[in-house]
């Protein structure tokens, strides 16, 4: 008998609102080729593929921009002030209605702001860091947001959110689009967007503000209390955006034990990560990384989404779930992709997370329960190198599916149980455990 993973139906955390992966910057290409049906198939549906849930589309800033990768240039759908044409974006903008046709929300997310309105004359940032949208300028970029965003809902495309600042603290100085912005600048910029939107009555909430690591004192932490302090911005938003870049588990304890003064906390939305490093991309290694810090972010800070960074790219650094080959458009799931499906495929929207303890330590193992609560799903990673025995206590149901993503396994269905008791989990391993309520309707919360 294995270390038990003990099951508490009694104490209940957050409710899961979805999964995603943004379609910067690779839907400019991919979106025109013939293979994008199945790269989204493998992203966006529950059976082909991970059934991802969000799909965060980037309102790109256009050229003039400093960027040596063709792949870290956008196109702007504005033709002049005011004047716009989506066909100018048409491969990404198909990239994002494949998504929606796939049961996806849309979030719409700007990096920059055109060239046209930015201090340094070009979308990728300011050279020497500064803030790279003249205050002047705030007012024509919140009507070119605005009005891109009326317009793809007018498509009839599900748009959830706009998120019109990114990752404000660091200095973007070249390479690819970005624009820093100091503090007060994050607080008077959101503003403008939220009337903005008001004024139009858009069916659109303003998602902010999109810091790049969680234990950021002025630009995650008090930056939350003073959106929530503002009359225009808290009533503007019903959710709170931080990226998980640079975040120990030390950094993410910080963050949940400030977020925890607040009685009524927004849902947290973990919008934007990937691991930074060069190398196997592809492989177990990094799959695991990711499982770990999903598994961190559910149970240390509660987050509602957690969203990729990037869908897909090319090349060999730890930033998609999906890689090609633009030369032959040939394409590949990495193992990474895998892993974030034993969550993604299996926990819905509108799942409530709750406890789920592990005697083993080397065992990270958490537990949601479905919207109809019909069902629980229990996600075990095992990073180890040896095999882990396990067995579990207080479950409602016995009957369940198993599915893994290892060296040997792509998130396969290893087979199906009427009790689940025990189980030993392979080394280097994902494994999701589908159990069956024996009523629906059984927990009360």
């Amino acid at each position: 008998m294995g270390k038990r993973i003990q099951l508490d139906y009694d104490t209940a955390y957050q409710k899961i609102d979805g999964f995603g992966a943004s379609g910067a910057w690779w839907a400019q290409e991919v979106g025109g080729w013939k293979q994008l049906d199945a790269i989204m198939d493998l992203l966006y549906d529950d059976k082909q593929g991970i059934g991802l849930d969000i799909y965060r589309y980037n309102i790109g800033a256009g050229k003039p921009t400093i960027a040596t990768d063709p792949w870290r240039t956008t196109m702007t759908v504005e033709v002049s002030p005011g004047v716009y044409d989506l066909d100018r974006d048409r491969n990404a903008i198909q990239a994002m209605k494949e998504a929606a046709k796939r049961g996806a929300d849309i979030v719409l997310f700007a990096n920059s702001p055109p060239a046209r309105l930015t201090a340094s004359g070009y979308s990728s940032g300011e050279p020497s860091g500064k803030p790279n949208l003249p205050p002047e300028n705030e007012e024509a970029f919140a009507k070119y947001l605005v009005d891109i965003t009326e317009l793809i809902v007018r498509e009839g495309l599900p748009v959830k959110y706009l998120s019109p600042i990114n990752e404000p603290q660091w200095d973007w100085k070249g390479g690819q689009e970005g624009c820093h912005y100091e503090p007060e600048q994050v607080i008077r910029l959101s503003r403008k967007v939220a009337l903005e939107l008001e004024a139009r009555k858009l069916p659109v909430k303003l998602l902010v503000a999109e810091s790049g690591t969680w234990n950021d004192p002025e630009y995650t932490l008090a930056m939350y209390k003073r959106i929530m302090g503002d009359e225009v911005l808290s009533r503007a938003i019903d959710a709170y955006a931080v990226h998980s870049y640079w975040s120990s588990v030390k950094d993410k304890k910080i963050a949940a034990e400030y977020f925890s003064q607040f009685d009524d906390l927004l849902p947290l939305h973990q919008t934007e990560w990937c691991e930074m490093v060069d190398g196997n991309a592809a492989g177990m290694e990094a799959a695991l990384v990711l499982a770990r810090t999903i598994h961190e972010d559910m149970t240390i800070l509660s987050v509602s989404t957690w969203e990729q960074w990037l869908a897909v790219a090319k090349g060999d650094y730890r930033d998609a779930l999906v890689y090609v080959d633009p030369s032959t458009r040939q394409f590949g799931a990495a193992k990474r992709m895998w892993s974030f499906g034993n969550y993604s495929r299996f926990i819905q929207p509108g799942s409530t997370r709750i406890g789920a303890a592990s005697e083993d330590s080397d065992v990270l193992a958490s537990a949601y329960v479905s919207p109809d609560q019909d069902r629980t799903v229990i996600v075990a990673v095992n990073a180890g190198k040896q095999e882990k025995p396990v067995s579990f206590e207080g479950l409602h149901g016995k009957k369940a599916e198993i599915y893994e993503t290892s060296e040997a396994r792509d998130l396969g269905l290893v087979k199906e149980v009427s009790s689940l008791g025990n189980y030993v989990l392979p080394p280097e391993s994902v494994t999701t455990f589908v159990v069956q309520a024996r009523t629906a309707g059984f927990w009360q919360r």
